[in-house]
């Protein structure tokens, strides 16, 4: 089956840090016809800040590829708020709100915000984790699991049920 990862109350467990940012600044290749930031910008530099997230404790991408497995999403949600132009230097956080309770499902949540703190940009990303020989769903290993709880948790963190055709 797997193991429980402890979802619910892990901020009275472990040290987890209230929120986790990296900068990125916004290049002539983000924008699109318009002069706006391509939505697919905001979520590779989303994307690539959680692959630093997991880097740091030891887990770098190419940990799983040795596995057979990789993140793959299953929703996508964008909101945007404000305009970024390019030069700006934008900060985007990242935070964990939901995990089921074997860690099959996760959803995250990031806002990218402008030099002045105001949100331009919010994304909730949901996914799961994929065996890809076999292309199907698949559990993470208990050291994938060790880096999902040490991930910031969202003031709205829930506890997702394991499959995702309960939703």
């Amino acid at each position: 089956m797997g193991h429980d990862l402890p979802a619910a109350g892990m901020q009275d467990r472990l040290p987890v840090m209230d929120v986790y940012t990296g900068t990125y600044e916004i290049r002539w290749s983000d924008l699109d016809a318009n002069g706006h930031v391509n939505y697919a910008a905001y979520i590779d530099a989303a994307g690539d800040l959680r692959y630093r997230f997991f880097t740091e404790p030891g887990f770098p991408p190419q940990k799983f590829v040795e596995l057979g497995m990789g993140p793959i999403y299953t929703d996508i949600h964008a909101q945007f708020l404000r305009e970024v132009r390019l030069g700006e230097t934008v900060t985007i956080t990242y935070a964990l709100a939901g995990l089921s309770t074997h860690g099959g499902r996760w959803r995250v949540h990031h806002d990218v915000l402008k030099a002045n703190g105001k949100r331009a940009v919010s994304i909730d990303l949901e996914g799961t984790i994929l065996d890809l020989t076999a292309r199907k769903a698949a559990l993470p290993p208990p050291e994938l699991a060790q880096v999902f709880s040490l991930i910031p948790r969202a003031a709205d963190f829930e506890v997702l049920p394991d499959s995702m055709r309960s939703r």
